[in-house]
């Protein structure tokens, strides 16, 4: 009965997270601080698909790429799921927050394989508690909405799965792994070569002339190594080329690999991963070269925000390192530290707890949802920021809401900035005036819509008046700035009359140009 507190005690740290990030996504969506590039793509993809529109069509990657599917960029099948789901309710709240539980449920899937792992609910907890409290998985929570996450609650149940020797039950469930994009077999792969380091030293595995004896005794491992490469290979040359071409990543149209290397950010975040988890994953060192397939990926590329805490790339990287973690918590009963004296050494117990301390640290530390020093190598806005923020600023982001809720209905051709975007993400032609890699686009006849109060408004309305300057178009410019300052009356009932009574006579004008 006592080792049972520890369940609830998980149950209701998970619970408490999972209100916390939802409100706090969902703030960050209401204070305009998510964008076109990455919710703005995953809504207009599953809207455009639940009415018929396209299939996964979004005007981010069509204006970067010229592709018509999103499947043309990343292979991630897991998004037909989520399409009944986005047609009953298609808000931004509904990716935001299945996200959130899906990344919340992790700390559950970890706890049972810690549980049947080290046969202790007490140290299973503090494991768990770990991951709740990691800044890199409150960095992939932070960073609007991607599929990936949808992935790291299965993460565990492979271990979990292996160690009881559910095989059936372990390779259905890498398959929902595989799911959330192409480069997830990588993860696969790495689980593979932890199963064979467990059993070979490190030398005898680089040998090649015993790689086919190392494989056909670790069948089961050799076959995660072999789906997990499979997926890579068949998502790189064959789905995303059929639907868009070569693979963008490749081709050279998004930079990513193969350019400068932010060595600065790859130290700091390499330190923070290894603090947050408490040092852990270094009581093994031969373990500890599994991983490297999920370093490399993110350390080799040319893409910064790959290296920034605050995103959702280390999706397969922090649980790998608490998978880690629980196997060399299996083999010592509490971590030493030895200090050597004059004639004298010192040994000092480090107990789970004190090591949990570590990283609840580093949560205060690093977390962006937390932090509480300003970092170029940390992005996000900390709750303590945000709050105020979204209180003093309330009535007129309510009026930013109320003429984005009524362009959504219309049916005119929209070119935005990339904040605005989600905000208008439902419709089939709401366009980029610029989007994050830099490609614009301005239709005829449209209507252009900016707010010089959000952060992105600078380069968008830099690159609208240079297209203006050479292209001759047709436009209505909509500042939702000088419209609600225009209209603002001390009565909030009145500003509302005054807006849609001007945006009204606006769309008339726009829909008379159009009909000419």
């Amino acid at each position: 009965m006592k080792e049972r507190r520890y369940n609830l005690y998980l149950m209701i740290g998970v619970f408490a997270y999972n209100v916390f990030f939802s409100v706090y996504s969902i703030l960050r969506h209401y204070l305009y601080l998510t964008a076109g590039y990455d919710l703005g793509i995953f809504m207009q993809s599953l809207w455009t698909t639940a009415t018929g529109e396209g299939f996964f069509f979004n005007t981010a990657e069509w204006q970067d790429l010229g592709v018509h599917s999103h499947f043309g960029v990343h292979n991630q099948p897991i998004l037909l799921l989520l399409i009944p789901v986005y047609k009953i309710f298609p808000y931004a709240e509904t990716l935001l927050i299945i996200q959130t539980i899906a990344i919340g449920s992790g700390a559950i899937t970890l706890f049972k394989f810690a549980k049947l792992c080290l046969k202790d609910e007490k140290r299973a907890f503090y494991i768990s508690l770990m991951y709740l409290t990691n800044p890199l998985i409150h960095g992939i929570n932070r960073m609007d909405f991607h599929p990936v996450g949808l992935a790291i609650p299965f993460i565990f149940l492979i271990p979990y799965y292996f160690e009881k020797r559910e095989y059936i039950k372990m390779f259905l469930t890498s398959f929902i792994i595989l799911s959330v994009k192409e480069d997830s077999g990588l993860i696969l792969i790495s689980l593979g070569l932890m199963y064979i380091l467990r059993r070979y030293p490190l030398k005898e595995f680089t040998n090649p002339r015993k790689w086919k004896k190392i494989f056909l005794e670790n069948k089961i491992p050799t076959l995660l190594i072999i789906i997990g490469s499979l997926w890579i290979v068949v998502s790189l040359f064959m789905v995303v080329p059929y639907f868009g071409g070569e693979y963008p990543y490749f081709s050279g149209k998004l930079e990513r690999y193969g350019g400068k290397i932010y060595f600065d950010n790859i130290v700091v975040y390499f330190i923070v991963n290894i603090i947050s988890t408490a040092f852990l994953p270094l009581l093994n060192i031969q373990l500890f070269f599994s991983s490297l397939p999920l370093w490399l990926e993110i350390f080799l590329s040319s893409h910064q925000p790959m290296v920034i805490i605050g995103t959702q790339y280390p999706y397969m990287l922090v649980p790998m390192l608490l998978i880690m973690s629980v196997y060399n918590l299996k083999e010592i009963k509490n971590a030493k530290i030895i200090i050597k004296k004059v004639n004298e050494i010192q040994t000092i117990q480090v107990s789970l707890r004190k090591l949990v301390g570590v990283s609840m640290l580093s949560m205060m530390l690093f977390s962006p949802a937390f932090h509480v020093i300003d970092s170029q190598y940390i992005w996000g806005m900390p709750i303590q920021k945000m709050v105020p923020l979204y209180i003093n600023g309330y009535p007129y982001l309510n009026m930013i809401d109320e003429v984005t809720e009524t362009l959504t209905k219309t049916n005119y051709t929209i070119a935005t900035q990339n904040q605005l975007f989600p905000h208008l993400a439902n419709r089939q032609n709401t366009y980029y005036l610029l989007t994050y890699f830099g490609n614009g686009y301005i239709p005829n006849n449209s209507l252009v819509v900016i707010d010089t109060v959000i952060p992105d408004y600078k380069p968008a309305f830099k690159y609208f008046t240079n297209y203006t300057k050479t292209h001759q178009i047709n436009f209505q410019l909509l500042n939702t700035t000088e419209l609600i300052l225009t209209c603002a009356r001390d009565d909030i009932e009145k500003t509302r009359e005054c807006i849609h009574d001007k945006l009204n006579v606006m769309l008339q004008d726009l829909s008379d140009e159009q009909t000419k």
